[in-house]
């Protein structure tokens, strides 16, 4: 009784401290840079309001937990269900059939067939529950299903377009000021590939006694009827006294950092740079990667120390739920990727190569700093 009671209270915390979070408007401008094959020219990023990403009363609960054979828990938790959008240019299709995109041009395996006009977005700020309190979260796997459990995806007419998680009750690294120091430290971010993954032994990103977690949620639906889907994600996690444990720092680096995180990119081969001047210092543990189809690869390194420290690779065509787009991101999980001290200029560089023009591309990379 007292537990249910504790977990009552930490909702209204929760709630409390997103319905301060909710107006802000978000507005920024990236530095990127460009080279060899195209030139791209920095632009601001658009204005964004809570109305893009509205508080929605869905419900967000344990669906499963157990022991693993090596002491670490395995949560699962669920969000929604949610309700996409109809696409008004979209099509209905039987169960289990695969929706036929229309693509045009030359579509390769390295390239992904063009979804921005494909569908209609969702977007969604949604209570996180923790899989547990003080202790470590060591690995994490995003997932969408449909309402019957099954996997959804472009082959049931929908996708997982964004998912952000934050923590409230920590400060972002890399933009402290801007909107995500009002929102939180960014902690997990996934697109459609849902690439998830565990870090190396003794390392984890720490929850404490009340971490206020919530994600931002964007989907996709490419048929003219209403889908309802849930968001899970599958957490491993041990206790804060697990003996040997250090705590990593979550550090999101994002070629439009402080605003929406997209940028263009032109038709063909495309070289897109961004730089932070490091404000921690430690070792990396553990990087990944975020883009968009067309995406080929992201690259983190240390400028000032001349290292690269991860390189994080699109692959596209391994399975057929996903129809061509973009579907896994490489990652780098050593527990010595590289050092990064205070004041090193450390700089992420993403290649694409599309066939078409896209307004809104990104590239993003998390790495897991385990701090001096």
């Amino acid at each position: 009784m007292r537990t249910r009671i504790w977990r009552s209270r930490k909702g209204a915390v929760v709630a409390a401290a997103l319905a301060v979070l909710v107006p802000i408007a978000v507005s920024g401008a990236f530095s990127a840079q460009a080279d060899e094959a195209a030139v791209q020219t920095p632009t601001a990023s658009p204005a964004m309001s809570a109305g893009d990403f509205p508080l929605t009363p869905v419900g967000t609960r344990k669906i499963a937990e157990r022991k693993l054979a090596n002491g670490v828990t395995e949560t699962v938790t669920r969000l929604g269900p949610f309700t996409l959008k109809p696409h008004e240019d979209g099509h209905e299709h039987p169960p289990g059939t695969p929706p036929d995109h229309p693509h045009s041009g030359d579509v390769g395996p390295m390239h992904g067939p063009h979804e921005p006009h494909h569908g209609t977005h969702t977007r969604a700020l949604a209570l996180l529950l923790p899989p547990c309190h003080n202790c470590y979260v060591i690995g994490v796997q995003p997932g969408m299903t449909n309402l019957d459990g099954s996997v959804a995806n472009y082959h049931t007419g929908t996708m997982l377009h964004h998912a952000v998680f934050f923590d409230r009750s920590k400060h972002d690294i890399t933009c402290p000021t801007g909107w995500p120091g009002f929102a939180g430290q960014r902690i997990f971010a996934s697109g459609n590939e849902r690439t998830g993954g565990t870090l190396p032994e003794g390392f984890g990103v720490k929850y404490g006694w009340l971490p206020l977690t919530y994600a931002m949620l964007e989907f996709m639906n490419m048929d003219q009827v209403e889908h309802k889907v849930y968001f899970t994600v599958t957490y491993q996690h041990v206790p804060a006294n697990t003996a040997g444990m250090r705590e990593v720092t979550p550090v999101w680096l994002d070629a439009d950092n402080c605003g929406i995180s997209e940028h263009p990119v032109p038709e063909g081969e495309s070289h897109t740079k961004w730089q932070w001047t490091s404000s921690i210092e430690g070792t990396v543990v553990g990087a990944g990667g975020h883009l968009h189809d067309g995406g080929e690869s992201i690259t983190l390194r240390n400028l000032t120390t001349g290292e690269d420290i991860c390189e994080s690779r699109a692959a596209y065509e391994l399975t057929p739920e996903y129809q061509g787009h973009i579907e896994q991101m490489s990652r780098c999980l050593e527990p010595d990727l590289g050092r990064i001290d205070k004041g090193d200029n450390v700089e992420i560089h993403s290649v694409y190569h599309t066939h078409y023009a896209d307004p809104h591309a990104m590239s993003i990379m998390i790495a897991f700093v385990a701090e001096d």
